[in-house]
């Protein structure tokens, strides 16, 4: 596969909106506390337990976020929609997201969109508006797993202990190696074999293939030749620390493209690309 590498045109956007989603996690984890959770989990923690959701910093993310993005495209405006919004509103947002039988959020916040009927107040289109919102309600999720406090080795599974989701990029740690996978979500790290396929758990020897790019050895796709997803990994063996996974997923956009051309899917939805196929 050859391709250079190439910055992003929408990471200064993607980067203003990661520091104010992480500005609010403070601010969430200062005024909704939570404590952590001392027993081993089964599965992830928030199948079983909800986050802790406050309106009014809710509808305060709302608004910043939202002049955010219409300082940069004045054609999303979602400033009219939020202002006009009531707290019983914004909080059933949270609610059926939370409530939703769908495991993956994006599509659980496309459907509490429509059940809540919000597309239909708004020009905007319907998944744009769910990104917004699950967007704004990312830092809800980041404050509740930075809170507790797991370790990478804690968990072993494919998906997030916290929330749930699939990963959508990894690195490997200085020192020794690990594959560590983070959540788009929620943020949480942790460990997971290198051979196996965190979707269908597939660990044969010759399953899990890499492709590399030119001019690029630290950063690769890793697909898995038995359900046909894929990983971004980037190698952080010789790095003082790890990487900023956020801040690396929007910078290999060009990957993405490049294996979904190849008609590869991304690991992070599972979920969706499943029902598109039946």
């Amino acid at each position: 596969m050859k391709a250079e590498p190439k910055d992003s045109p929408i990471m200064p956007l993607l980067t203003q909106i990661l520091e104010l989603q992480r500005l609010f996690r403070d601010k969430v984890c200062r005024e909704l506390p939570v404590p952590a959770r001392k027993t081993r989990i089964n599965n992830y923690i928030l199948e079983c337990e909800k986050i802790l959701f406050s309106p009014r910093l809710f509808r305060e993310i709302c608004l910043r976020l939202a002049t955010l993005l219409a300082g940069h495209n004045p054609g999303t405006d979602f400033l009219p929609l939020i202002r006009n919004l009531e707290d019983s509103t914004l909080e059933a947002v949270a609610v059926t997201v939370q409530n939703s039988l769908e495991p993956d959020l994006v599509l659980a916040m496309e459907i509490s969109v429509r059940e809540l009927r919000l597309h239909k107040l708004t020009p905007q289109d319907p998944q744009a508006l769910a990104g917004f919102f699950l967007a704004a309600l990312v830092p809800f999720y980041t404050a509740f797993a930075r809170q507790q406090m797991l370790k990478p080795e804690d968990w072993q599974r494919g998906w997030c202990p916290v929330c749930g989701q699939y990963p959508v990029n990894g690195y490997n740690r200085p020192g020794d190696g690990r594959r560590i996978l983070g959540c788009w979500m929620c943020e949480t790290e942790w460990a997971y074999s290198r051979m196996s396929c965190p979707v269908c758990s597939s660990s044969r020897q010759d399953g899990q293939l890499l492709l590399t790019l030119a001019g690029d050895c630290s950063r690769r796709i890793q697909v898995c030749d038995d359900c046909g997803y894929y990983l971004k990994i980037t190698d952080c063996t010789q790095a003082a620390a790890g990487c900023d996974l956020q801040l690396e997923n929007a910078a290999t956009v060009f990957l993405d493209i490049l294996a979904q051309r190849k008609g590869y899917r991304p690991a992070s939805h599972p979920h969706r690309y499943d029902e598109a196929v039946k």
